[in-house]
């Protein structure tokens, strides 16, 4: 039992093992003999080639490649607040260092991992080692070197942090002559972005002329004149950082202004520049968190927040959607006149329920009188509302008199169904019993899929992809026929008919069971409403049957195709079955009438 256990150690360690290559990478002499190996055979084939240069990079990653060691700030390093910044800035720029050397650690643990099993699958005799032992060594050398930087850049990057928290308590700022200094740069960078705008217009204007042999030349300055923008820029940036620090020492709330002019200088850099200060931005706000506590920050993100959004929807309501008059209406006026109407409403309910309580105290107020009454007050606070609500939003209503007036007189001229169909529209509108979607039949000819409504008529599109506009007086003065207005659910009778002599209940049984077994879609799972054969009469060549079956979906909004693939299946299964199916017949019967002369002649 003992022997056992110790020989499945012995295995587990062996699979645990890392993968054994020719040499250690310990071992630089194996390299360079292998080397000095490979440079005296005169082989120059592409594989020879290939691992003569994997040798010569793994001595040089072993051998002579020196990484020089990140910098570890000392306190004593940290007296003014420029060597403050300059060592922040500093610290940001080992942090994308670390970021990037941890992506080309992943990288090249993906390879180290990927060519591990490539070896695993191998089993390679030969002395000389092949081209995946070399990549194997390459990289693994290259990820133990790179994760020794990691570790070595972390330290550096903890002190570093740790020498900037304790100089931001003891330095002193002074930011007396900051703001001078701003106002110069703010008058170069502005005169740097004008001069910046000319020569782009000038580009334009050479571009419109067809003169491109001036634009290689302009385009170069343009890139001097955004990289001088780009250095004013970050001066700046360098003495708002001196007094976001100041006030971060003295826990001002003047850190969230200066933090936020400071994420405005940096949008405001080229795509290039703005990624080195990917890290600087997250890691200002981590120091404000930790220096004035995150209740601190978190109160102000939320009133930052609270404001933002309260300005954007002032300037939101206030922005006009539409003019009636020349006076622009915006949603604060929509609200404003909704909430008049509110009012007016519930002013008018409220009435209306006074009179009829109070109207129950006298006996000489009839019932008819207290409705009238009622009625009466309540459209005249109703009306008097509107008016308000009109008012309210600047509309003249001198000019609404007029148009009431002109449009009084039209309406006598000839505007009578323009206004019938608008009417009949608004009832439609709110009556809802014809809506976009819905599949109607006007006439024997005419069903289609309402695909709009107007205010003056409605837009049917028929299977034929015909559009047809048919007005909305028609809707209410003519019988429509809603296909869809409850459920599309339909009953189709499928005519068909079959010879006399033939066995009714075989014809019945036949079609029910090829349509049961058929792919055809209809209503099956709904008890009363299951297909039925009926016999509907004894016509002069044939018995006559109707197929009754019930159809939901687009079956039933193509009749004619629904009907052709139930004929198809009564005609195939009749067939089938050998059920004669009828044609028209006419029996001709001929009766021969003895002439009188024939008549004679025999008698």
């Amino acid at each position: 039992m003992k022997s056992l256990f110790l020989l499945l150690f012995y295995v587990a360690l062996i699979i645990a093992s890392p993968v054994k290559t020719k040499f250690s990478p310990d071992r630089i002499e194996n390299y360079e003999r292998y080397l000095a190996s490979l440079s005296q055979k005169s082989d120059e084939s592409v594989e020879t080639k290939l691992k003569r240069s994997l040798l010569y990079k793994i001595i040089n990653i072993t051998k002579y490649a020196k990484e020089q060691p990140p910098k570890f700030l000392k306190d004593s390093q940290i007296a003014t607040p420029k060597a403050y910044v300059d060592a922040f800035l500093m610290y940001i720029e080992q942090k994308r260092l670390l970021n990037r050397l941890q992506n080309s650690f992943r990288e090249v643990d993906e390879k180290v991992s990927y060519l591990k099993k490539v070896l695993e699958s191998q089993n390679s005799e030969t002395s000389f080692p092949s081209i995946e032992e070399l990549q194997y060594t390459f990289y693994h050398i290259s990820k133990n070197k790179l994760q020794k930087r990691i570790d070595l850049l972390k330290k550096a990057l903890s002190n570093n942090m740790d020498v900037l928290k304790r100089a931001l308590s003891n330095i002193k700022f002074k930011t007396e002559n900051n703001l001078s200094q701003k106002k110069r740069l703010i008058k170069r960078l502005h005169d740097a972005k004008m001069e910046l705008e000319n020569l782009k217009i000038e580009t334009e204007r050479l571009h419109l002329l067809g003169r491109t042999e001036k634009i290689g030349k302009l385009e170069k300055t343009i890139d001097y004149q955004k990289q001088k923008v780009d250095s004013i820029t970050e001066k700046l940036i360098k003495i708002e950082l001196e007094d976001f620090f100041s006030a971060l020492q003295s826990g001002e709330s003047a850190v969230f202004t200066i933090d936020k002019n400071i994420k405005n200088m940096v949008e405001s850099l080229s795509d290039n520049k703005k990624a080195r200060y990917a890290d600087f931005l997250v890691t200002l706000e981590k120091m404000s968190a930790q220096r004035l506590g995150k209740t601190k920050i978190l109160l102000h993100r939320t009133k930052e927040g609270l404001q933002m959004i309260e300005k954007d929807l002032w300037q939101k309501l206030k922005t006009p959607l539409f003019k009636i008059n020349e006076k622009p209406i915006s949603s604060w006026d929509m609200i404003v006149a909704l909430f008049i109407l509110i009012v007016g409403f519930t002013i008018a309910k409220l009435y209306r329920r006074y009179i009829r309580r109070i109207t129950h105290t006298f006996i000489n107020i009839t019932p008819s009188n207290q409705i009238i009454v009622s009625n009466l007050g309540y459209y005249l606070i109703l009306t008097g509302a509107f008016f308000i609500m009109l008012n309210s939003i600047g509309l003249d209503l001198s000019s609404l008199t007029l148009i009431a007036g002109a449009l009084s007189v039209g309406i006598g001229f000839g505007l009578q169904n323009i206004v019938a169909n608008f009417i009949s529209g608004l009832i439609l509108l709110f009556e809802k019993s014809i809506k976009i979607g819905d599949f109607l039949e006007i006439k024997d000819n005419l069903r289609g899929r309402v695909v709009d409504i107007h205010m003056r008529s409605i837009t049917i599109r028929t299977n034929d992809n015909i559009d047809i506009l048919v007005p909305n007086q028609t809707f209410i003065q003519n019988n429509v026929i809603n296909w869809t207005l409850n459920d599309n659910r339909r009953r189709m009778r499928i005519p068909f008919g079959v010879a006399y002599g033939s066995d009714i209940k075989k014809v019945k049984t036949v079609i029910l069971d090829a349509l049961q077994k058929s792919s055809i879609h209809y209503i099956r799972d709904d008890e009363t409403k299951q297909p039925l054969v009926v016999m509907t009469e004894m016509g002069s060549s044939s018995v006559n049957f109707e197929l009754l079956v019930w159809v939901d979906g687009d079956e039933t909004l193509k009749p004619l195709r629904t009907s052709d693939k139930f004929l198809v299946l009564i005609y195939n299964t009749l067939y089938e079955n050998e059920i004669e199916i009828p044609f028209p017949q006419l029996d001709l019967h001929i009766r021969e009438i003895e002439s009188p002369q024939k008549k004679r002649i025999g008698e």
